[in-house]
């Protein structure tokens, strides 16, 4: 072994390094016994690397974790398991409260995003197209046309309302007495969260006009416990509301539907001298056409509450070095709300007409079918949500005092996540229908089949102290996404993306103003005609929409992020409040200064502004 490392040594040595790389070398690693720690270390992380780079299965299309939670964590996009960023350690490594300051601290900000989708739909030159009566092509209005969102969707939880927004809250307090090794922490947050929504006449209307989905943590108390100077763990325990929204169109492009309006065209003005015995005619009222909009349904779940919790281990062994450990719990979420389906007039004459005479209405209720038109059905309906559980590995290594180097891994178990299984309180009649086209999951749950696989993601970052006061950030995070081919549609439409992070960190008396941006774009994705069982599958029975059949489907996809957040110490703000009351607590003897029998010390940092040998100083101003 030890030769190994002499050989090691003399090759890095004999490198045409920058002089600082060649010193951290030399003065940190080899001129010390510390070199059969750091070598297993880096062995691990290089091989995490080579599986990520050459062995990583590319999963496609769904729902991202943990887009805009913190700023200095959009700004090296995500990669801070070993260096969390101040109250947000809550999320990301709660062991990272031990490293803040003594006292009281909070933070604050926001993190407004615009998240842009765009695509096409394209016919397929192969597909066996549908007649009318006549014999006549029936042409897919929706073929070549394009399909952009016009703008975001959140749930508000204060309103029980949607914005057409979507925007991430920064919140977050932290306490530790001085000289404890126990930190408490509180923070409120938007684990997940996305929506959008599309304008009324937009193509993507059939596969979702309008979605959000967000799990908000309203309340995340955290406790860290410092062992000694290197290590420190952490737990916090989160609870959480679920939101979840959709709106969406349905029609029928498949060969019943066809059979039906072609029967339907074809007996228009016959005449039926049994009227009451048989069965009516026209057929089935004229039937509804493959493209012709059947209904339209909105839902609006949530629920309020949805336990989680977090666990990390933060370890720095030496002043160059620290790892960090995080894992996050599984969340299951039982949402339920509300639910309206509006159907179209051609489908309550086809409905109406089931029911036309006494052997129909028999005919029906033997088959289960709806044989009573109804304009609209509302009621209740719920559903499981499930988010996985999330591991993070990161490592932070420092060459020069100035330079940080981050290096992250990120896996989340969505394999977990199956289905979609929406429960409602009644019948609902396009279930009814939906039988004879091969879907199996009764008139009272709409199933989505999701099958979901694992993720497995990694990032880098660095960060330079360019001033005393200032600090410069950067990031990449691979983001690959879940959801198959398979199983694609426009309620997950997040495909693999790319994470870009920037920004900055600013020191200004006591307090730490952060700024950041972030970009995330997809590559060109590409639904291929009966590629998806939830989209435009030409297997009849395959998913219950399929209202794309016959097209191809290609999308992009861009986010855009900004976030601004400030960290002090509590006294600043609570000082602020008071001092705009029209009042003033205490007494109205004057100012007086409190007695210092040791100086302060004016190099101390900003974590430990206004402390000297872990006892805190400060004038006294009451009137």
């Amino acid at each position: 072994m030890m030769t190994i490392l002499s050989k090691i040594k003399r090759l890095i040595t004999h490198l045409s390094l920058p002089l600082p790389v060649l010193s951290f070398f030399r003065r940190k690693i080899f001129n010390s016994n510390k070199l059969l720690l750091y070598v297993p270390i880096c062995s691990l992380f290089i091989t995490l690397a080579a599986v990520l780079f050459f062995g990583l299965h590319q999963a496609e299309g769904a729902f991202n974790e943990s887009m805009a939670i913190d700023t200095k964590a959009i700004s090296l996009a995500n990669n801070v398991t070993a260096d969390p960023p101040g109250t947000a350690s809550i999320h990301y490594n709660p062991a990272g409260l031990s490293f803040m300051g003594d006292g009281s601290y909070i933070s604050a900000g926001l993190i407004p995003a615009v998240l842009k989708m765009s695509g096409t739909f394209e016919s397929d030159p192969n597909h066996q197209a549908f007649h009318d009566y006549h014999g006549n092509v029936i042409v897919d209005p929706l073929a070549g046309r394009s399909s952009s969102t016009s703008t975001g969707r959140m749930f508000i939880p204060i309103l029980n309302d949607t914005a057409p927004a979507v925007m991430g809250p920064i919140f977050g307090l932290s306490y530790r007495k001085p000289g404890s090794k126990w930190t408490f922490g509180y923070t409120t947050y938007a684990q997940y969260g996305g929506g959008w929504e599309y304008g009324d006449d937009d193509p993507a209307m059939y596969g979702a006009k309008s979605v959000y989905l967000q799990h908000l943590i309203y309340a995340a108390p955290a406790i860290s416990y410092r062992i000694n100077n290197n290590l420190a763990v952490g737990a916090s325990f989160g609870i959480g509301q679920t939101a979840m929204g959709l709106e969406l169109k349905m029609r029928g492009p498949n060969e019943i539907v066809n059979i039906t309006k072609i029967l339907g065209d074809a007996t228009q003005g016959m005449a039926n001298p049994l009227f009451d015995v048989t069965v009516p005619l026209p057929l089935f009222a004229g039937g509804v056409g493959v493209y012709d909009n059947i209904g339209d349904l909105s839902l609006s779940l949530r629920d309020d509450f949805s336990p989680s919790y977090n666990l990390g281990v933060l370890w720095e062994p030496f002043d160059w070095i620290a790892l960090g450990l995080c894992y996050q719990s599984a969340i299951k979420s039982n949402v339920s709300g509300k639910f309206s389906l509006k159907y179209s007039e051609d489908w309550q004459r086809m409905v109406d007409w089931s029911g036309s005479t006494a052997v129909m209405q028999i005919s029906s209720i033997i088959f289960d079918l709806p044989y009573t038109a109804t304009e609209e059905q509302k009621g209740t309906v719920s559903t499981t949500l499930e988010f996985p559980q999330i591991v993070n590995v990161g490592v932070k290594l420092k060459p020069t005092k100035r330079l940080s180097l981050l290096g992250e891994v990120h896996w989340a178990e969505w394999s977990a996540v199956k289905e979609n299984d929406l429960k409602f309180d009644q019948k609902v009649q396009f279930l009814q229908m939906a039988k004879f086209m091969g879907y199996s999951g009764g008139s009272y749950n709409m199933k989505v089949a999701r099958e979901f696989e694992d993720t497995l993601n990694w990032g880098v970052g660095v960060e330079y102290q360019l001033l005393d006061w200032l600090q410069l950030r950067a990031g990449y995070e691979n983001r690959t996404s879940s959801t198959i081919d398979e199983y694609y549609d426009l309620m997950y439409a997040l495909p693999s993306m790319r994470y870009f992070g920037a920004g900055m960190g600013i020191q200004w008396k006591d307090i730490d103003i952060d700024l950041a941006l972030g970009y995330m774009i997809s590559k060109s994705y590409k639904i291929k005609p009966g590629q998806s069982k939830n989209m435009n599958s030409y297997t009849l029975g395959d998913g219950l929409n399929t209202s794309y059949r016959g097209l191809s489907y290609e999308q992009e996809v861009s986010v855009y992020l900004a976030s601004l957040k400030a960290t002090m110490p509590l006294h600043i703000v609570t000082d602020m409040i008071f001092g705009l009351l029209p009042f003033k607590f205490g007494s109205s003897k004057g100012s007086k200064v409190a007695d210092l029998k040791e100086p302060v010390d004016s190099s101390a940092n900003f974590m430990n502004n206004m402390r000297y040998k872990n006892k805190y100083y400060f004038i006294e101003d009451s009137e």
